[in-house]
């Protein structure tokens, strides 16, 4: 007998993002993993999203609303409103090219005895520069991934709801770094990254803010490393929904 595949709950923080969501929504419409439900965990946005959203005519795709209180608050309530065993953080920004996406997730991580996972990353659109730039991140989250304090970036976080429950999910005293904050409380449980896929990002924050939203990034790092992996008193902080 065949065992029924598990049920994946994807959450999606959402705050004015008409521009890019359908992207997404695409690209999860084309999965080949069907036991998903997809909770959109909207900050009443002010824009087209919601009607953006209505285009799509999921089976199982319910949207919750809150008061914008930041990312971490963002994904906590989702995941409330979620009924699956596993849960798929994906940001309202990122797109799916893979089929196979959610698959490889649940059968890599299931295999490997991993509470939570990630992907290789991609960027979306972008240059030369600006996909070395992808890679040597992307190579750096590797290496942590083999330390007691692995991370990950909130664009795409794969894992079991019993352990973001024990956990008490995202830190919602942390406005910037939060993704990296869970990861490395419950990479103890069982962490790594499935390789045989990716997802893409869209650099908007960069090409908006410049140097200055990378230099934000890294020196937020180097504090979160000289602040015993606690980031609640960092100066840096991130502006929700403030990226067009």
């Amino acid at each position: 007998m065949t065992k029924d595949p598990l049920f994946v709950s994807v959450v999606i923080p959402c705050y004015n993002e008409e521009a890019y969501i359908a992207d997404l929504l695409e690209g999860l419409a084309k999965q080949s993993y069907s036991n998903f439900e997809i909770v959109i965990s909207d900050a009443r946005s002010t824009d087209r999203t919601l009607e953006v959203i209505k285009q799509f005519k999921f089976s199982d795709i319910k949207v919750v609303s809150s008061a914008p209180r930041g990312p971490a608050a963002q994904r906590n309530f989702g995941a409330k409103h979620a009924l699956g065993e596993l849960l798929l953080f994906l940001d309202a920004d990122v797109s799916l090219k893979d089929k196979d996406f959610i698959k490889k997730l649940v059968e890599t991580s299931t295999r490997n005895g991993w509470a939570t996972a990630s992907t290789k990353i991609k960027a979306k659109d972008a240059s030369i520069i600006e996909r070395l730039g992808t890679a040597l991140d992307y190579r750096y989250l590797s290496l942590l991934s083999h330390t007691k304090h692995p991370v990950a970036p909130g664009w795409c976080i794969f894992t079991r709801k019993d352990v973001f429950n024990t956990n008490k999910g995202f830190n919602e005293k942390i406005f910037f770094g939060e993704d990296y904050d869970y990861v490395s409380r419950v990479g103890g449980v069982g962490f790594g990254f499935v390789k045989n896929t990716c997802y893409f990002i869209n650099l908007r924050r960069v090409h908006e803010d410049g140097l200055k939203f990378l230099y934000k990034c890294v020196a937020n790092e180097v504090y979160r490393h000289t602040h015993g992996y606690n980031l609640e008193n960092s100066p840096y902080s991130y502006n929700y929904g403030g990226h067009k």
